[in-house]
């Protein structure tokens, strides 16, 4: 695929993952400020609502508490209760003054009715229907009366009670639903009766104008669930254990839909109110938001890929264009060493407003004078190559010459009874087979050992008894095999570099064993060992070629010491270890793992 295309892709498919991203972070976002406003917006409803119902029945608690305060009432209600005369014209005068303080009390009038009543059927009441058939202190009222079923939890609290609504018992003719207290009243500890405070249930209607709009549902329902008030007329059938002051989702039910409701709760009435709203509502306000939105990125997306395609195929002009020189070099051009080829060769074709693309050409010809350059070298080094592999070819006869030639000198030596210079051949011949040998890079200690013996007995030949030499490695390490020619070039190094050509007894041991499974080889000299800065360069060029740094031609002076190290660093792929120290002479340790 072109560059321009990839980039084309690249950059849109950015862009609209960014839109998309973008978009739906909005969506989330909106959609989160939208419940959190609609959390706001319930719970102001819900405090509004709360307090009027709290106002509410605490001046139903005033007005009781006024009612109960009064002596006059209260010492009424005691004679119309303890009346048992047989006119009942005490008891008729004293209901007249309990009516007349109900009618004097300025709380009385906000009621639907405050009533006081007896189990035994007595009562008086502020509001009067003439409709009403039931009567006071008749059986009929007795048995009304008894079987409210709040009286006995009146006389079980030594407060008020909350009623929930209900149909008002004192007009029974009529679909009149109350809600209010009650409370038990004694009067010098002694129990009258029940007075009840109630109005209609019509006046809570009332809390509705708390509400922003017609789709909200209110419910209070009290912790027994009855129900105080909904704005939809059934209770819906929501939990009390639902969390407090949070938005909840709740599913719908089988003749309900799916609700977003809010539930907060006024503890000192037990009861619980709930402000929802259907769920579906705040669906379509966050379909809609998402929609705008993703309209919005639409609009944007389409003259954005328009714009990125005209940058892609600007910006990548120059790319075409040296892409196109790349494809079209010939290799004659490359092999020509004419001043025309080369200004073909190197010919800009892209722009300098494109800076980076043209330093890249820039650099591209370069390389390509370069490759011409490093081509036309190999070329030559190959014909070089070949050369000396003939030259190689001729030189095989060299060694064979060099072992005719031990051999004629064997073969006179024998003639003449000179057998110690037939030894000296016999061992310089194995030392060369040895040395010559290139089908293997590798040998067993053994074999390293008898090569390294066959030097020091060809040494011992020149020096005599000047050179004391000792071979201590075990038997059980012949057979580990190491790289060939280890150690005769670092014993040929102790006795070349290590006397420094004093006339002094030569003493050399070579020590093999085996510790924290490294073989360890020592050779170890008693001449003047290395000088400091000997020592000094010496222990650099090691480290150099640990580090990769040092190669066979830079090697210099002791140049058998070096390459050995060489040769175990590659060998070994960089496992094998050359330390030197000077103790009572030169000392080089080498340390490589046994496989």
């Amino acid at each position: 695929m072109k560059l321009s295309i990839k980039i084309m892709l690249i950059f849109s498919c950015m862009m609209l993952a960014a839109l998309l991203i973008f978009s739906y972070s909005a969506a989330q976002i909106n959609i989160s400020g939208a419940r959190a406003y609609t959390v706001s917006r319930f719970r102001n409803m819900s405090v509004s609502i709360a307090r009027d119902i709290e106002q509410d029945f605490s001046m139903m608690q005033w007005t009781m508490r006024e009612l109960t305060g009064n002596i006059t009432f209260m010492s009424a209600l005691n004679q119309f209760v303890r009346d048992d005369s047989e006119d009942q014209k005490m008891g008729i005068a004293a209901s007249k003054a309990a009516i007349s303080q109900f009618y004097q009390s300025p709380l009385v009038d906000n009621y639907f009715r405050v009533s006081f009543y007896t189990r035994e059927g007595l009562f008086i009441t502020s509001h009067v229907d003439k409709a009403d058939t039931l009567m006071s202190g008749s059986a009929e009222a007795a048995e009304v009366i008894c079987a409210l079923p709040w009286l006995d939890k009146a006389d079980a609290s030594s407060s008020h009670v909350i009623l929930s609504p209900h149909k008002d018992y004192l007009s029974p003719h009529r679909e009149t639903l109350v809600y209010g207290i009650v409370q038990r009243v004694l009067y010098k500890g002694k129990p009258l009766g029940y007075i009840e405070i109630s109005n209609e249930c019509f006046d809570l209607e009332r809390i509705t104008g708390f509400l922003d709009s017609s789709h909200v549902v209110v419910q209070a329902v009290f912790g027994d669930r009855s129900m105080l008030f909904s704005n939809r007329g059934q209770p819906l059938p929501w939990s009390l254990e639902m969390p407090v002051d949070a938005l909840t989702s709740v599913g719908p039910a089988a003749d309900s839909a799916a609700f977003d409701v809010l539930h907060t709760t006024i503890d000192s009435m037990d009861l619980h109110l709930y402000i929802a709203q259907d769920s579906r509502i705040a669906k379509m306000g966050n379909e809609m938001l998402r929609r705008n939105l993703y309209r919005q990125a639409l609009y944007i997306i389409l003259p954005t890929i328009v714009l990125i395609s005209l940058l892609s195929f600007s910006l990548t002009r120059s790319i075409r264009r040296l892409t196109k020189k790349v494809r079209q070099i010939p290799t004659k051009k490359m092999l020509g060493s004419d001043k025309v080829s080369v200004r073909e060769l190197t010919a800009t074709v892209s722009s300098r407003t494109d800076q980076e693309i043209y330093e890249l050409e820039q650099v591209f010809n370069k390389m390509l004078l370069q490759l011409r350059d490093s081509t036309l070298d190999e070329l030559a080094s190959r014909e070089g190559a070949l050369k000396a592999r003939l030259s190689a070819l001729q030189a095989q006869i060299n060694p064979h010459f060099v072992y005719n030639t031990l051999n004629i000198i064997s073969a006179k030596s024998m003639e003449s009874g000179n057998y110690d210079v037939i030894e000296i051949c016999e061992q310089f011949a194995n030392m060369l087979r040895y040395s010559t040998d290139t089908h293997t890079s590798t040998a067993t200690m053994r074999e390293e050992i008898e090569n390294a013996r066959n030097y020091l007995l060809l040494a011992k030949a020149r020096y005599e008894d000047s050179l004391e030499y000792i071979i201590d490695v075990p038997e059980e390490l012949n057979s580990i095999c190491i790289p060939k020619l280890t150690l005769q070039p670092l014993v040929e190094n102790a006795l070349i570099h290590g006397f420094n050509g004093n006339n002094i007894l030569r003493k050399l041991s070579i020590t093999g064993y085996i510790a924290q499974k490294q073989l360890i080889l020592e050779i170890r000299d008693n001449g003047t060992g290395f000088s400091e800065d000997t020592l000094e360069v010496l222990r650099g060029r090691i480290q150099d070629i640990e580090e990769g740094k040092l190669s066979v031609e830079d090697t210099g002076k002791h140049i058998g010491l070096i390459n050995t190290c060489l040769r175990l660093y590659y060998y070994s792929k960089g496992a094998m270890r050359i330390a030197i120290r000077n103790d009572g002479g030169a000392v080089v340790t080498i340390s490589m793992p046994i496989p």
